[in-house]
């Protein structure tokens, strides 16, 4: 973690020409007594950090030139550079020039925008808007009594997570969405496997129907063939039969054409021998 090494000032509220804070270690505690510039240290770091005019207790940019608060600004310019340590053991310069009525931005001595300085200050964890890094008099009792809203609006605006609200609702939203999605392919694949569940049982009761259908259509060919086998045992008994019966008929045929060829025998000798009795009984009579 990076710390603070040093304050580079000229001309700035109450140090007249060049003059160095510093250096500093990791934990620093500036005491002293009234009116001994304590709160002046504290503008030089808000001033360099990029802070309004309106809360370095001025009303103009150039009344922070040392001397324009009597009417004579020892200069037209006046400037606070801080030294930052990074981690690495890097040093990185953040200077502010007073320049008339404007201020002027330097990172290592090259000239910025306002939005570039304040952007690399972020990369270090110091937050213009949300003043983060600096507690002023009378700060912590205002912050106790703000509300429970403003306060969280205070810790979003110095955790930058407003910045990422934007964000985090686009992805709550996502999240919603997903858990939305996986709730409806929960619900579908459990419908899925009851509906599996019950087509699987649909399949088994229609496996055993299939299964008593085909023993049914076996039982049924069993009876046909059976019920074929005594058909044709029972014709083939009648077929002997009738044949017997029709051996019978021709053998009783026989005999009856044999009697009726004896009949018409019989008649045509009963006819002779009437025939000459009448002619026997004739010539009698002519002889009487």
């Amino acid at each position: 973690m990076g710390y603070l090494k040093q304050i580079d000032i000229e001309n700035f509220k109450s140090w007249r020409g060049k003059q160095i804070i510093g250096p500093f270690m990791r934990f620093n505690c500036i005491i002293g007594t009234n009116g001994s510039g304590k709160s002046n240290v504290m503008d030089a770091l808000s001033f360099v950090m990029g802070e309004r005019v309106s809360s370095l207790r001025v009303k103009h940019i150039r009344d922070l030139i040392h001397g324009a608060h009597m009417g004579k600004p020892i200069s037209n310019t006046a400037k606070v550079a801080m030294r930052y340590c990074t981690a690495e053991a890097e040093e990185i310069i953040f200077c502010r020039i007073i320049t008339g009525n404007s201020s002027e931005y330097r990172i290592d001595g090259i000239h910025v925008t306002f939005a570039k300085y304040t952007e690399e200050l972020e990369k270090i964890g110091i937050l213009t808007k949300a003043q983060n890094c600096l507690v002023f008099q009378g700060a912590v009792e205002s912050i106790a009594l703000k509300d429970p809203k403003e306060r969280t609006k205070m810790l979003e605006c110095i955790s930058q997570s407003k910045e990422y609200a934007a964000e985090y609702n686009k992805k709550k939203e996502a999240l919603l969405k997903a858990k939305e999605d996986t709730q409806f392919h929960f619900n579908k694949k459990k419908s899925a496997t009851v509906e599996r569940k019950q087509v699987s049982q649909e399949k088994i009761e229609a496996q055993k129907y299939q299964e008593l259908l085909d023993e049914l259509h076996q039982n049924r060919l069993q009876l046909c063939l059976a019920e074929l086998y005594h058909n044709e045992k029972g014709i083939s008994v009648l077929s002997d039969t009738l044949k017997k019966g029709q051996d019978a008929v021709a053998a009783k045929n026989s005999k009856l054409v044999m009697w009726e060829q004896m009949v018409k025998t019989q008649k045509r000798e009963h006819g002779r021998l009437t025939r000459e009795q009448q002619h026997i009984d004739k010539e009698i009579w002519c002889v009487s």
